[in-house]
């Protein structure tokens, strides 16, 4: 029997995926954007989804409904919207009273009617620290006071073979015995300044068969070559994989979908044009440069790193590094999904945004898979 898992504010389905590739099976899954979770049900159709602000949604009517006793399900998992935590907000606009930072008492709420064996919610790292730690041990001490034994941590990853240098906030919570933190799979250099690093390929080697970092041409050179507001429609897959990374991804998968490539401007493309890889708006000339940029904007991914994060933005060439290496354009999104470590068996549905956000606001499932094969070393199958 397959061990179950609810996911709270589910999204697209980035953290149920980690989870299915774990072997773990998803029941339920509830959150408010109906678009994102069109998404969820097209991929996971067997999963009761619920689309509801969660503050709504009755636990003890839901927990019957679902016919569970207490303590029967193995994983409440989830991550509340963190908008009030995040460092991608001006810290103008952040304050302890934001209601976008109380939304993980819901998720408490769900813990405590439900008892499930283990707990898992993620969030921006600020969390931990945020506010003085307030929020952070607010979140201990409930699960505490209900018998769970508590870790928290920030794992980047980069280091569990995401080609993405995205770092997320966990709290794992047992009912059984302290919950086992994930080792680190890959190991590299992935500081963010990509003109200070000389050589990507130089690893500090944490234990003896630990791999590099996986990188952007490990994750997307063998998808087809596209021009700026080009979609990819014939879906077969025009070249063999070329690393373990791309046959990962391709499990499952007989064709390509949501390669699709975001058109530009007139000024966006006479900025591709310039540059070379690795390269951003710092080395625009002065008439194509923008007067204000963020760090890496209009910057070429490089193929020998990891991707910074993956932003909502992707589509947005001012927002970050988001330009292809070598093709004038920035990254579709199957490559973004890829970057993202989302199997290509994974489709995405709705608008070029809708389909931006979904990967973008989610947990890389390979990092969610760690996460849950972590907590799997705790069962008894």
């Amino acid at each position: 029997m397959k061990q179950q898992i609810i996911d709270l504010f589910s999204g697209a389905g980035g953290l149920t995926t980690g989870f299915h590739l774990a072997g773990f099976e998803s029941i339920c899954a509830i959150d408010v954007n109906a678009k994102a979770l069109a998404t969820y049900q097209h991929n996971y159709p067997k999963t009761r989804t619920f689309q509801e602000d969660i503050r709504k949604v009755n636990p003890s009517e839901l927990r019957l409904y679902l016919g569970l006793q207490r303590e029967e399900l193995t994983a409440l998992i989830g991550g509340p919207p963190c908008q009030g935590f995040s460092r991608n907000i001006p810290a103008g606009y952040r304050y302890l009273n934001d209601s976008r930072n109380h939304l993980y008492k819901s998720f408490l709420g769900f813990v405590q009617e439900f008892r499930p064996l283990h707990v898992v919610m993620e969030n921006v790292p600020e969390i931990l620290k945020a506010y003085g730690g307030i929020i952070r041990d607010e979140i201990v001490a409930h699960l505490e006071s209900w018998g769970y034994q508590v870790v928290t941590t920030s794992l980047n990853a980069a280091y569990y073979g995401v080609p993405q240098t995205r770092s997320r906030a966990f709290f794992l919570a047992s009912l059984e015995r302290l919950p086992s933190l994930p080792q680190a799979t890959h190991s590299g250099d992935i500081r963010s300044d990509y003109k200070a690093v000389k050589s990507w390929t130089q690893l500090t080697v944490l234990e003896p068969n630990i791999a590099p970092v996986t990188t952007v041409k490990d994750a997307i050179s063998d998808l087809p070559t596209l021009e700026a507001g080009q979609a990819y429609d014939h879906e077969i897959y025009t070249r063999e994989p070329e690393t373990i990374y791309q046959q990962k991804m391709r499990e499952q998968s007989q064709k390509i979908v949501n390669h699709i490539a975001r058109a530009l401007t007139p000024i966006q493309m006479s900025r591709v044009q310039i540059l070379a890889e690795g390269q951003d708006a710092r080395d625009l000339p002065a008439e194509l440069a923008p007067k204000k940029h963020y760090s890496g904007a209009y910057g070429r991914l490089s193929w020998d790193k990891p991707a910074r994060t993956i932003t909502r933005w992707f589509f947005h060439p001012g927002s970050g590094r988001f330009f292809h290496p070598t093709q004038n354009r920035t990254i579709t999104i199957r490559e973004a999904a890829r970057l993202h470590s989302y199997p290509d068996h994974f489709h995405f549905l709705g608008t070029y945004t809708d389909m931006a956000s979904q990967i973008g606001e989610s947990v890389p499932p390979l990092l969610g898979k760690v996460v849950a094969d972590s907590m799997g070393q705790n069962l008894e199958y």
